[in-house]
């Protein structure tokens, strides 16, 4: 689909006039970087499987709306989509679903603003095919994976996964957990990741028990330079005294040229 940009040219100059031409800078799309907003072709392989993929489904919950820019796709591919979309930003979603419900008059779209987790507490149907590309933290990810199946009603789910580099060990987690039917893992930047999955019982319940070790590990990540900065501390003063530590420091902090030393020399003389 190597006319994707030509096709959505219009309408990708549309959303971003819906929305003040503004966009969060650092925060990329199926279409832009986040740093500009330009298209961005080298995204071209997960746009053209999201194409392909709207196809082949009628009806999609997608998680994350940011600007739009992936039920663009969607609806280019199938304008009669039924979408409905989950964003806590208040900023462009609305603007971007405003500007596409009035483009594809023939699609049914929905955007609840909120919380996803809780949101999907709420939602009694399922969909076809569940887009998860909102909170790209691992235990929110896995969180709104099972918030997903046990919404759907069938013993097959397709889940499409954006920028699957952010969730390794949840997709880790979802093949040594689940019998995957089939998975589809495109060579780009900021690859996503589908996957069909077969769903009973035993596998979910593996699947919840793997919580445990992926919070677990998270927990070490991000506690672990806390109590080894904590403990360094307490080696200094046993063997060297809080009265040298404060001596090392002001003389690193006030008498060397490096922003390094200088910023060790104020730890120490804080310790």
């Amino acid at each position: 689909m190597q006319n994707l940009e030509r096709k959505i040219k219009k309408n990708f100059q549309g959303i971003y006039k819906a929305c003040g031409n503004k966009f969060y800078l650092s925060c990329g799309s199926y279409l832009i970087d986040g740093q500009n907003y330009k298209y961005d072709k080298r995204m071209l392989k997960k746009q053209n499987l999201l194409y392909h993929l709207a196809k082949e489904n009628s009806k999609i919950l997608e998680i994350g709306v940011y600007m739009g820019h992936s039920i663009l796709i969607m609806l280019t591919s199938n304008p009669k989509l039924k979408i409905t979309g989950l964003d806590i930003d208040k900023r462009f979603a609305p603007k971007a679903i405003n500007y596409l419900k009035k483009t594809f008059t023939d699609s049914k779209l929905n955007l609840i603003l909120g919380d996803s987790l809780k949101n999907l507490k709420k939602i009694n149907t399922d969909y076809d095919l569940y887009h998860i590309d909102g909170d790209h933290r691992p235990i929110k990810i896995y969180k709104e994976i099972l918030a997903c199946i046990e919404l759907h009603k069938k013993k097959k789910i397709k889940i499409l996964f954006d920028d699957v580099e952010m969730m390794k060990d949840v997709e880790k987690l979802l093949f040594s957990s689940f019998e995957i039917k089939r998975s589809i893992k495109p060579k780009c930047i900021f690859r996503n990741l589908y996957v069909e999955i077969e769903l009973n019982e035993k596998s979910i319940k593996k699947f919840k028990r793997s919580f445990f070790f992926l919070l677990l590990k998270h927990f070490i990540i991000s506690l672990a330079p806390f109590y080894v900065k904590k403990f360094c501390r307490l080696i200094l003063k046993i063997f060297l005294g809080e009265k040298i530590c404060k001596i090392i420091g002001s003389f690193l902090s006030k008498k060397t040229k490096s922003n390094n030393l200088q910023k060790l020399g104020r730890k120490l003389e804080n310790i």
